[in-house]
């Protein structure tokens, strides 16, 4: 038995997935893909679409991953990539595919670290070389703010 309730969802699931594979096939060389992160949905991961005539992929820092010389920054297939992950933004470039390789030369041997190198810090230096992760400094004011919140309640009893 159908219910209302159930066609509006699963109408809502058809234009998210129509929407997606939209998205996903306007993606060109240079765009930045804002996803939210797997196992961390507060999370977001970033990557940048190189699109070529040798196929469809994604550069990306991750820490789980491995290149040739051992970094983290790694160049996969974008379907294989974007599996199970929700494209929240894409944020257009003027990057080629051979900025893309020079990028990918100079940084191919650092390894990720959430605070200093993470997939963030890789796209805003491949945007504009800012090499900055407002996700880190987000995150690092609210824990500090709730050490400080946590010391003076705690001092106080």
């Amino acid at each position: 038995m159908t219910t209302k309730k159930n066609f509006k969802h699963s109408a809502i699931l058809k234009i998210k997935l129509e929407n997606r594979q939209n998205t996903i096939s306007k993606l060109k060389t240079g765009d930045l893909v804002k996803t939210k992160a797997e196992d961390y949905p507060l999370i977001y991961h970033y990557g940048i679409i190189d699109r070529t005539e040798k196929g469809f992929f994604i550069l990306h820092n991750h820490p789980d991953k491995r290149n040739s010389k051992g970094g983290t920054i790694v160049k996969e297939p974008f379907d294989k990539w974007i599996k199970g992950k929700e494209i929240v933004s894409v944020e257009p470039t003027n990057l080629k595919t051979d900025d893309i390789d020079d990028l990918y030369e100079k940084l191919k041997k650092y390894k990720y670290d959430f605070i200093n190198f993470n997939c963030e810090h890789f796209v805003n230096f491949a945007k504009n070389n800012d090499y900055v992760s407002p996700q880190v400094l987000r995150w690092t004011t609210l824990i500090g703010i709730g050490i400080v919140t946590f010391y003076l309640l705690r001092k106080k009893i």
